[in-house]
């Protein structure tokens, strides 16, 4: 069985969910903060929330969250959910399309939104100075906002100063990076390299490897030769040999084995891959498999996962 479930069956993530489903603000409220773990924790409670209160409503604003940061304008739950939903209600307001497919007033309004999210996430992080959450969703925000190599390793720093072990936060800096928002495969490789040379052993930043290759092999005029280039089979090999590899448990740890398994599908190595595929017990993360759909957009992250699993089962080339 292959799922994509944004709570990974967690039961602090089921709870923020279900408060967020039925829009119990106070309730919300308190589900967000109550016995974190630390700060991925709170990080990934805060996402859930958005991306629940945001499921069904598109390019509106979730009814009575205004109305919940009006009473209480200095509590930062507030505030950063907020500033999440922004996130979230730019996008939907550009459209997934590239820029050249995009109606002017689109990105406009994208813009406009994200410049929202960022003074809510912003008034978060002042309000609560060490908390994670703000940084990583101004991370997140920064590849629409295309605001260059500095801020977003400014964004990064003070991330990695609260949460210096979060892999979606990582894995957001090197999307912000990257050549498709602005920036370089030059400024991807150079960050890869110090941030994973930095990581404490049982880090799962060494899978930050995994994503700037399927961000370059996105780029590259000839794939299936990238992918299977020796240097960079061997890259990839050293950072598997890096990974803490138990079944996965945490939202970080999903997300690092889905690039991994990832990888391997398009380097054709279905051993490899199924090294990885068996640590997520069946957990599809949306990306990077929305990545790979290319032409085959029809398929689905899921059916994409499910497919490549198969074949890595069964030693197929893929």
């Amino acid at each position: 069985m292959a799922r994509l479930d944004i709570t990974f069956g967690r039961p602090e993530l089921r709870a923020v969910k279900k408060a967020a489903l039925r829009r119990d603000l106070p309730a919300l409220g308190a589900v967000l903060t109550a016995g974190l773990a630390g700060p991925d924790d709170h990080i990934e409670r805060v996402r859930v929330a958005a991306d629940t209160l945001t499921e069904w409503t598109g390019k509106s604003v979730p009814e009575g969250l205004d109305d919940w940061v009006r009473d209480d304008p200095d509590n930062p739950t507030a505030l950063v959910v907020r500033g999440a939903v922004e996130i979230n209600r730019a996008w939907e307001v550009r459209g997934r399309l590239q820029a050249r497919y995009t109606k002017p007033q689109q990105l406009l309004d994208f813009i406009s939104i994200l410049g929202n999210a960022e003074a809510y996430c912003r008034a978060a992080a002042q309000s609560d100075p060490g908390d994670a959450a703000p940084w990583l969703f101004l991370l997140s925000m920064a590849r629409g906002q295309q605001v260059g190599t500095d801020e977003v390793v400014r964004r990064r720093d003070e991330l990695e100063a609260r949460a210096p072990q979060s892999f979606v936060g990582h894995r957001h800096a090197i999307a912000a990076l990257g050549p498709q928002w602005g920036g370089s495969m030059q400024a991807v490789d150079k960050q890869v390299r110090t941030w994973t040379a930095e990581a404490p052993a049982g880090s799962l930043l060494p899978a930050l490897v995994f994503v700037a290759g399927i961000q370059r092999w996105w780029s590259h005029g000839h794939r299936r030769a990238f992918a299977r280039d020796p240097e960079r089979r061997a890259q990839a090999y050293r950072a598997s040999g890096l990974l803490p590899m138990q079944p996965c448990q945490t939202p970080d740890e999903f997300l690092a084995h889905n690039h991994a398994a990832a990888w391997y599908a398009l380097s054709r190595e279905p051993k490899r891959a199924n090294d990885h595929f068996k640590l997520l017990r069946g957990h599809v993360t949306e990306y990077p498999w929305r990545d790979l759909l290319a032409r085959s957009i029809r398929q689905g992250p899921v059916p994409l996962f499910r497919g490549k699993r198969v074949n890595a089962l069964l030693r197929l080339p893929f």
